[in-house]
């Protein structure tokens, strides 16, 4: 009630009653659409304090959001160059991947947890020892999913290999495959939840031999 109270001092004693009664509703009514400023005057409109809070509030949720997809566009950065590219470090599987993570392409069958995942990228790598894949622009990030495009390949010069849905290579072909594609990844809590993409499986299938060119 301070605020009825100033507002009687700039009146005087003489205030009628019906005044004193509705300045206490406005001062007390946050619906009014009114507030009472600190000099005691009332004043049509939002509480500039209410609305500089509220505005406050709004820019520290930006940040949140914006900081939370900088974090995921930093954690697939890593997962790109760590896991798939020329230095393959399977440890990042551990520490990027959640523990159930889905990993598919069109090119082998879907894999899921961290255990297939690293068995899938074990084999890839015997077989193509110079794989390697590398991001084509900028990744793009939007709540919890981050968005890259990226290109690459690598030639058979090892054991036989017998992942891709297409067919199977046998040893040392010494065949060379180079293709591009975009995946999208989910992240929850700081973890790779999903890693699916689109690639140009015709391409590099053609390039191994596993499909004949149209004529």
């Amino acid at each position: 009630m301070h605020k009825f109270h100033s507002i009687a001092a700039l009146c005087g004693d003489g205030l009628r009653p019906e005044l004193r009664e509705l300045f206490e509703r406005l001062a007390i009514d946050p619906q009014s659409g009114l507030h009472i400023r600190a000099d005691g005057m009332v004043q049509a409109g939002p509480d500039p304090v209410s609305k500089a809070s509220t505005r406050t509030e709004n820019t520290n949720r930006g940040i949140s959001y914006m900081s939370k997809e900088s974090d995921n566009k930093a954690i697939v950065g890593r997962w790109f160059t760590d896991f798939w590219g020329a230095t393959c470090n399977l440890n990042i599987v551990d520490e990027l991947a959640a523990p159930d993570m889905l990993l598919q392409y069109s090119l082998h069958e879907p894999r899921r947890g961290r255990d297939d995942i690293k068995a899938f990228m074990t084999d890839f790598r015997k077989a193509f020892p110079d794989l390697n894949f590398w991001g084509a622009a900028d990744l793009i990030a939007e709540g919890d999913y981050v968005v890259g495009r990226w290109e690459g390949g690598g030639t058979h010069t090892g054991p036989a290999f017998g992942d891709f849905l297409a067919g199977s290579l046998p040893a040392n072909t010494g065949r060379n495959m180079k293709f591009t594609g975009t995946t999208v990844l989910k992240l929850k809590d700081g973890k790779i939840v999903e890693e699916i993409g689109l690639d140009d499986g015709v391409a590099a299938l053609t390039q191994l031999g596993l499909i004949k060119a149209a004529a």
